[in-house]
């Protein structure tokens, strides 16, 4: 299946440090972008644990063919995930064959760390990576809202507002339903690490967009002034001429190039 060999070619490309997982989702011709980018996060973020149990079982020393980028996306999948998609091709019978192996190997890596959920081997035996522990960052579009009406509707979803940030040990201390805004961006709010916007109705109506606040500092720093013309030469996927064209307030032109 599509989903699973573009999952592959992603994960090889962001462990091989050749750009992010959401730039190369984006920049990937694969049509549900949503699916292919939540596959892509969990594979990773479970990904010392599949490489111990893909090494346990043996997989990839009895299929010598099958690349290990895509075992390690294929067995997230049958054991972590909700199971194969699509009727999941020719890779469901491959894996299949390997399924009590597998399923074993999980079962004694858990027993050997003494955990009983998949959640828990994330925290034991391994500390969780640096991008688990970056906090969610979310533009506020003031093309569509204010951050102040974004800030009440969060409020009025049982949020606790914590007001503008004062230090980076504010924003490393956020937890569960708490949020903040950024202490540079007027138009950035923050909230704690792994939150899962992507179904929010404000994202979803276009009034929020996740972006990392790195995205956001060279719209913030270029400043142009409504009527500019600017040129933006690594516009892929489009966030940071989307905060052009906000900071722009629409007026003026913006010409957006990326490499094809």
């Amino acid at each position: 299946m599509a989903l699973y060999a573009t999952a592959a070619t992603v994960l090889a490309a962001v462990e091989g440090r050749r750009g992010s997982i959401k730039g190369l989702v984006y920049a990937s011709s694969f049509q549900n972008v949503k699916q292919l980018y939540a596959l892509v996060c969990e594979t990773q973020r479970y990904s010392a644990v599949l490489d111990a149990v893909i090494a346990g079982a043996g997989l990839l020393r009895a299929e010598k063919k099958l690349r290990p980028h895509l075992a390690k996306v294929l067995v997230y999948e049958l054991l972590l995930g909700k199971g194969f998609r699509g009727g999941g091709g020719r890779w469901r019978p491959l894996l299949e064959r390997h399924q009590a192996r597998l399923k074993a190997e999980l079962a004694r890596l858990k027993v050997q760390r003494r955990v009983s959920r998949n959640e828990d081997l994330l925290q034991v035996g391994s500390r969780p990576g640096t991008a688990s522990q970056v906090p969610r960052f979310v533009r506020v579009n003031t093309l569509k809202t204010s951050p102040e009406d974004a800030v009440d509707y969060f409020k009025r979803q049982g949020f606790s507002y914590q007001g503008r940030a004062s230090s980076l040990e504010d924003l490393r201390a956020l937890k569960g339903k708490c949020f903040l805004l950024d202490p540079l961006l007027p138009e950035l709010l923050v909230f704690p690490a792994q939150t899962d916007l992507h179904d929010h109705p404000l994202y979803r109506a276009g009034h929020l967009i996740l972006q990392d606040k790195a995205s956001c500092l060279p719209a913030m720093l270029l400043a142009p002034p409504p009527g500019s013309h600017v040129l933006d030469a690594c516009a892929a996927p489009g966030n940071k001429t989307s905060h052009l064209a906000a900071l722009l307030r629409n007026q003026g032109k913006i010409f957006a190039f990326d490499r094809d």
